[in-house]
C-alpha cells in the first residue's frame, strides 16, 4: 500500500472571512503539528469521545453502550439522538461541497466514490436502533437513505452545495454514535476481547497478545470502514492511505483503552 492520497489533500482555500471555517482549519493546523498531519479535528473529537464521553455514559446509564439490551421505545431520549444524526448524515450525503471529486458509478474504484455504500450499510444499522428505540418496527427510513444515497450519484451536478467545514462538523454526531456503538459491541464480546483478564494472567505470551489484537484489528476494519471512513469520505474526501491507517490505529487503541481501562466496558 502506497501513500498516495485518497482524496484531494487540500481542497480549496479555506474562506477567512468565516470564523467556523477559521476556527476547524486552527484545529486541523494544531493537530496537524502535533501528529504529522496525519490527524485531524474529526481524530481528536472521536478520541475524546471514546477516552471520556463512552465511559461517562457507561457510568451515568449503567446500560451497555450498544443498548443491545434496550427494549423497543424504552430510550426515547436516546432514540431521538440517533435519528438527528443520522438525519445530519443524510443531509451530508445529499449535499456536495464546492471543489468536491465527481461521484459516480463510471469510477467505483475510488474511495471517494464506494464509500456512500458501506456509509448506506452503518445509517440502515443506526436508524433501525434509533426506531427500535422509539418503539418503531419500520424500514421506510432505510429505503429513505437508499433513494437517497443512490440519487447522490444519479444527481451528483445537481445536487446544493454546502461549505466543506458545515458538512464537516455535521458529520461529527454520527461518528460519535460509531464510537460509542463500537465500544458497545466489544463490551458485548468481552469474553473474545478481554485484555484486562489476559494482562492479568501470568502464564501469557506475547503471541496471545499478538493474537488477541490481530482478531481485534480483523474485527474493527470492518466497522471502521463503513461507521468512520466512509461518513468522513462522503463529507471530505482527503488524506493518504498511511494517514487513514493512522487514524484507524487511534481509534482502535482509543477503544481499547476505553472498554478495558475506563470503565465502559462494566
Amino acid at each position: 500500500m502506497t501513500d498516495e492520497p485518497v482524496g484531494p489533500a487540500d481542497g480549496p482555500a479555506v474562506d477567512d472571512r468565516r470564523p467556523l471555517s477559521r476556527a476547524v482549519a486552527a484545529a486541523d493546523a494544531g493537530l496537524g503539528g502535533l501528529s504529522g498531519g496525519f490527524l485531524r479535528l474529526e481524530d481528536a473529537a472521536l478520541l475524546v469521545w471514546l477516552l471520556i464521553g463512552v465511559p461517562i455514559g457507561r457510568s451515568l446509564t449503567g446500560a451497555g453502550s450498544s443498548g443491545a439490551q434496550a427494549l423497543p421505545g424504552a430510550d426515547p431520549v436516546g432514540g431521538l439522538l440517533l435519528l438527528g444524526a443520522v438525519f445530519l448524515a443524510i443531509v451530508v450525503i445529499a449535499t456536495r461541497s464546492p471543489g468536491d471529486p465527481a461521484l459516480g458509478f463510471d469510477d467505483i474504484a475510488t474511495p471517494r466514490s464506494y464509500a456512500p455504500l458501506p456509509f448506506l450499510l452503518s445509517l440502515a444499522i443506526v436508524s433501525d436502533r434509533a426506531l427500535e428505540r422509539l418503539g418503531h418496527e419500520t424500514g421506510a427510513l432505510v429505503g429513505i437513505i437508499f433513494l437517497v444515497t443512490m440519487g447522490s450519484y444519479v444527481l451528483w451536478n445537481h445536487l446544493p452545495n454546502l461549505p466543506r467545514t458545515v458538512r464537516r462538523l455535521m458529520i461529527l454526531p454520527f461518528i460519535f454514535v460509531a464510537g460509542t456503538v463500537f465500544a458497545g459491541m466489544v463490551t458485548d464480546l468481552s469474553g473474545l476481547f478481554d485484555y484486562r483478564a489476559l494482562l492479568g494472567d501470568p502464564n501469557a505470551t506475547p503471541a496471545a497478545f499478538a493474537g488477541l489484537l490481530a482478531l481485534d484489528v480483523l474485527f474493527s476494519g470492518f466497522f471502521y470502514l463503513a461507521f468512520v471512513f466512509s461518513p468522513r469520505m462522503v463529507a471530505e474526501a482527503e488524506g493518504s492511505w498511511l494517514a487513514w491507517l493512522v487514524r484507524y490505529a487511534v481509534f482502535v487503541g482509543a477503544t481499547i483503552v476505553s472498554v478495558t481501562f475506563l470503565g465502559a466496558g462494566g
